[in-house]
Formats: structure tokens, C-alpha cells, sequence
């Protein structure tokens, strides 16, 4: 694809910007817009610059790029597990009282404690 295609690409998709925000873009050119980004990404180009070419934002290029672009949201299982908090952290009361290198799960007991 050449330069040539993101100016076509772009005259198509201004023509669809007159009828109104909001509008959806019909599928065939969300495929060919997704599959001209793919190559350009492969590429190492930035999205700024072609959503700039092409006049789409980078969040609707990068969501029709992606590779379940059919606008479905992926869903996929995960474990969830029942773990201490780890880490430290800094309390600061409003009165300037300062506590460091605290564990959270002691700054909660902490602030509970205070609540």
C-alpha cells in the first residue's frame, strides 16, 4: 500500500465525516483502513501519524488494528487469588505526621485504627 492509498483512504473517510459525529464507518472500509495500519505498524511507523493520514483517531485505528477487530471485547478466563497486599508505602496525616516503609496491609490496620 502506498501513500496513494492513505489519500484515498482519507478522502473516503471525509466523506463520511460530513454526515455527522457518531456515524458508523461501513465495514469494508474499517477492514481496509485496519489492514493498511497493520502493514504501516509492521513497518514501525506511529499510530499519531496515521491516524493524522488518514483522519480516524488512534484509539479507533488502534480497536479496529487490533486482532479481534470485529468490535467484540476478547473475554478470557483468569484465576483470581486471595493474596496479602505487597509493598510498602508512605502515610501522611493532614497534620504533617509521616510514616514510612510502612507494609500496606499495615498502613490499612493503620488507618483503620485512626478511622
Amino acid at each position: 500500500m502506498t501513500d496513494r492509498e492513505a489519500r484515498d483512504l482519507n478522502r473516503r473517510v471525509a466523506r463520511l465525516s460530513a454526515r455527522g459525529r457518531g456515524k458508523r464507518f461501513p465495514a469494508v472500509l474499517r477492514e481496509r483502513i485496519a489492514a493498511w495500519v497493520r502493514i504501516r505498524r509492521a513497518r514501525g511507523d506511529w499510530w499519531c501519524d496515521l491516524a493524522r493520514e488518514v483522519g480516524v483517531s488512534t484509539e479507533t485505528l488502534k480497536r479496529w488494528a487490533a486482532p479481534s477487530a470485529d468490535g467484540r471485547i476478547e473475554m478470557r478466563p483468569v484465576d483470581v487469588i486471595d493474596a496479602p497486599p505487597v509493598g510498602t508505602v508512605t502515610l501522611v496525616s493532614p497534620t504533617g505526621l509521616r510514616i514510612e516503609g510502612v507494609a500496606i496491609i499495615d498502613a490499612i490496620a493503620i488507618l483503620r485504627g485512626l478511622a
